[in-house]
């Protein structure tokens, strides 16, 4: 299961567990940005079930829930991708809706998510959790306001699943994409250009190597993207 599969990461790390022939479940708010994830993985090989999901409507989530447990054995992996934050801001400016939107969707979806998956991620031999952070996680930056919160308390969110469940044979890691060109970066490094940053395909290997039984034995890890596809490059 990715989120934020409709674009961005979320969408080229679907093409590519599509490819290495898994597969995928795709959730996304937008659906016709999800029907053409679906039809990249079908064209690389896979198969894919994308639902069309707003990760803020928590009340869906045990529709959800009751609408795969029949449908699918068990869940192999779950990819935390979706993310929002409409622009930077100083914390002295920033509107109290704004706020708690960019907290649900960027900490307490991911969190909430893989509560309500873990019995179909417990029926595998082995699961691997992955939630998305960033530079914050060891930056101070300014002006992200709830988002840098959010991606920085995923890190401790990672330590403290795997430590609730040490001795299980699923595992929950972080990992940091770093900038790459996606409409989220467009919004919040404006000076910058897109053709500056590396595009989203190239952060899939770190994604699919933390999915596989490869990375076992990272458990409860905060991770960079450009040092694991350095260390499989290497």
């Amino acid at each position: 299961m990715v989120t934020g599969a409709s674009d961005g990461i979320g969408a080229h790390i679907a093409a590519g567990l599509g490819e290495v022939g898994a597969s995928v479940i795709a959730l996304g708010r937008n659906e016709d940005g999800l029907q053409q994830t679906l039809e990249r993985i079908e064209e690389l090989g896979g198969r894919c079930l994308c639902v069309p999901f707003d990760l803020t409507d928590f009340d869906d989530y045990g529709k959800l829930f009751l609408g795969l447990k029949d449908q699918i054995p068990h869940l192999d992996g779950l990819v935390h991708c979706a993310a929002e934050i409409d622009r930077c801001t100083p914390m002295q400016y920033i509107k109290t809706d704004v706020f708690r939107k960019a907290l649900d969707i960027n900490l307490t979806a991911p969190n909430m998510l893989t509560q309500m998956m873990l019995p179909l991620l417990k029926r595998a031999d082995a699961a691997s959790i992955v939630f998305s952070t960033c530079d914050m996680v060891e930056e101070d930056q300014n002006n992200w306001h709830a988002y840098g919160m959010a991606k920085r308390a995923l890190a401790y969110a990672a330590a403290m699943w795997q430590n609730e469940h040490a001795e299980k044979p699923y595992r929950f890691n972080c990992l940091n994409p770093g900038r790459v060109r996606t409409a989220l970066f467009k919004r919040t490094f404006g000076g910058m250009h897109p053709a500056e940053v590396p595009a989203p395909s190239t952060v899939v290997p770190a994604y699919l190597y933390l999915l596989s039984d490869e990375s076992k034995a990272l458990r409860g890890q905060s991770l960079q993207a450009a040092d694991l596809m350095n260390g499989l490059n290497d």
